[in-house]
């Protein structure tokens, strides 16, 4: 019953200043409708919702399938209706599977359709979800589980403060990204590096966070950071060549969501200047250098640990930290160098974990669809080792005031 009166509430609100009905008036409109949820509404329902697809997110997607699977919540024949690009309204589970593309609109309003069907839980894929997500659940008093994951920076982008202080309805995974050693990179490549470009997208609203946190690098370790940001995809050129004007050492594309938009735009204008990203797998998209984050099955694997402990009532949001896996790879693209008339160093080429050259990539640091998955275990074991993993991430008390206290105040 307090599911149907909790759906019937939002049915109704407004997609603005959801604000809950006085409660009679919401009793009244359940007693007075026939019922609009159905009869085995008793089941969990996941708003697994997702910004856009790409040979990398395909990885997070098949993690967190490959865990359900595993766990029993959808079967093999299910899982089908899911990779068709379906809803699920499964025997032991309901999954709004929703992808936005790479529209932010249509995030806002996957997101407001997902509140109004009544989830659950949430679990987004992308930072842009989660923070869409975080936002449209600010003004519910009760607001469903929100669960994360590939989410760069969750402290930048507001999603926490730290990974034990967050709003009590929220956990995820962070993509463990360390822009000291990017930049360790950028100074194995050219030991005279003094500056980076970064190209973002204008109505991303990751993209001043992640700007901001890569100028607080560059002021603490010594080298400039210029922004420009685009809005077509036919502004990267442009943005590029700005930047060049500006006679910076390297171009930097901002973390993002995984498409490889505008990479070959920027390769083909950057001549004499390497391209870095800090996704490893943007290397095969033609970048020049891509250092930092390599774990796209992973981090689907870790949010699903949390969101399937969570439905089988194990798991306490507001005192699960946010997870953290270190993990750093290099790769280099030696196609991409000698179009664009650049030299990769002796050293940086000793440190590459992958590299691509005549069209061909050879290392151990791109994940590839098909060759990946869970390892062979049983259920058994597989709840053990889960169960071990988000027992670290429990928030003591002791944890809680640490960080509180840590946390910058408004005089400093």
């Amino acid at each position: 019953m307090y599911r149907q009166f909790k759906h019937l509430c939002r049915a109704v609100e407004p997609a603005q200043g959801r604000r809950r009905l006085p409660l009679i008036v919401a009793l009244l409109l359940m007693l007075a409708a026939p019922f609009a949820v159905a009869a085995d509404d008793d089941k969990p329902t996941v708003a697994f919702l997702r910004f856009g697809q790409s040979q990398s997110f395909a990885l997070t997607d098949m993690a967190v399938l490959d865990m359900l699977e595993v766990y029993g919540f959808v079967s093999a024949e299910e899982r089908v209706t899911l990779e068709s690009g379906n809803d699920l309204h499964g025997e032991n589970i309901n999954i709004l599977y929703r992808d936005a593309g790479f529209d932010f609109p249509t995030a806002n309003i996957m997101v407001e359709d997902a509140l109004d069907e009544g989830a659950d839980v949430f679990l987004t894929v992308s930072t842009q979800v989660g923070m869409i997500a975080l936002n449209a659940m600010s003004d519910i008093d009760d607001p469903p589980a929100l669960i994360f994951a590939i989410v760069t920076d969750p402290h930048e982008t507001g999603l926490a403060s730290a990974t034990c202080i967050k709003p009590p309805n929220v956990t995820g995974t962070l993509m463990h990204f360390d822009y000291e050693e990017y930049t360790g990179i950028a100074y194995m490549q050219d030991p005279d590096f003094e500056s980076i470009g970064f190209i973002g997208v204008a109505n991303d609203p990751a993209t001043p966070s992640y700007a901001e946190s890569a100028r607080r690098t560059g002021e603490r370790l010594g080298f400039t950071v210029e922004v420009e940001t685009i809005i077509t995809a036919a502004d990267y050129a442009i943005a590029t060549e700005t930047l060049l004007d500006k006679n910076v050492d390297a171009i930097g594309v901002l973390a993002h969501t995984g498409s490889s938009t505008g990479i070959s735009a920027i390769v083909d204008a950057a001549y004499g200047v390497p391209v870095f990203s800090s996704l490893v797998s943007d290397v095969i998209h033609g970048v020049t250098i891509a250092a930092g984050f390599e774990g796209w099955y992973r981090e689907g694997v870790q949010a699903a640990r949390m969101l399937v402990a969570y439905l089988e009532g194990n798991l306490d949001i507001a005192t699960t930290a946010i997870a953290s896996t270190p993990g750093f790879a290099v790769a280099v693209n030696l196609d991409s160098a000698e179009a664009q008339g650049v030299v990769i160093s002796d050293e940086l080429l000793a440190r590459a974990d992958y590299i691509v050259e005549a069209g061909a990539g050879a290392g151990a640091a791109i994940e590839i669809p098909g060759e990946i998955g869970l390892a062979e275990m049983t259920l058994e074991e597989r709840r053990a080792e889960d169960a071990a993993f988000l027992a670290n991430l429990r928030c003591s008390p002791e944890m809680i005031a640490e960080q509180l206290s840590a946390l910058p105040t408004e005089e400093n």
